[in-house]
């Protein structure tokens, strides 16, 4: 996949704080629970290209490389852009029941303005954008050479309607949904209280292996 994301790698503070936090989850939950390791946990913007498209060759790479590059320019150029660096409010997990997540306050409406600048290019550029929770299937990519892994239906970008980083998604279904939400409850009343994160910008990357 390809995705924007900014806060990655995380604050030196935070990331240490996940770290505890991620083994302290791993130790309460069912075997099929995939918790994000600590070097990948970030905040998205935007994803560009979703991962189950299938995996992405270099020249695939190159090819949406080059055809994003102009487009992040152009939304980057909109005076909805931070022009700086920008605060983020993390709060304490929450079990959203196929995944769990930290939700952040967007302190200074950052994330909002990149996603609005975003929106804009993407379209000026052919693609079309699926927002919040709209039918993904109805996104469509940016135009690239015919046959390159990323020109499929269904491979367009998704804007989320929510600041969050995910935390966990289960690689197997658990026995008992409700007995691992307890779980997860016990596990995230450690975190404590919310943490301000700063935010220096946002960056495009390339998933290795799904959700990073």
């Amino acid at each position: 996949g390809m995705l924007l994301v900014c806060s990655w790698p995380m604050p030196a503070a935070v990331a240490e704080r996940y770290s505890r936090f991620s083994d302290t989850l791993r130790a309460a939950l069912p075997p099929g629970a995939y918790v994000m390791p600590q070097h990948s946990l970030h905040c998205t913007v935007c994803t560009l290209r979703v991962f189950s498209g299938g995996p992405l060759r270099e020249q695939a790479r190159e090819s949406l490389r080059a055809a994003w590059s102009p487009v992040l320019d152009a939304a980057r150029a909109s005076d909805r852009w931070p022009s700086g660096p920008f605060r983020l409010r993390m709060r304490r997990p929450t079990f959203e029941g196929s995944a769990a997540i930290f939700r952040y306050d967007d302190c200074d409406g950052a994330v909002a303005g990149m996603r609005e600048a975003l929106v804009e290019a993407m379209r000026a550029a052919g693609a079309s954008p699926v927002v919040g929770g709209g039918d993904r299937a109805r996104a469509r990519p940016i135009p690239l050479p015919p046959g390159l892994p990323g020109s499929e239906d269904g491979c367009g970008p998704h804007v989320p309607d929510i600041v969050h980083s995910t935390v966990l998604r289960w690689a197997a279904e658990p026995a008992d949904r409700l007995e691992a939400s307890r779980a997860f409850g016990g596990a995230a009343a450690s975190w404590g209280d919310p943490v301000d994160v700063h935010v220096g910008g946002a960056a495009a990357v390339f998933e290795d292996t799904p959700f990073m």
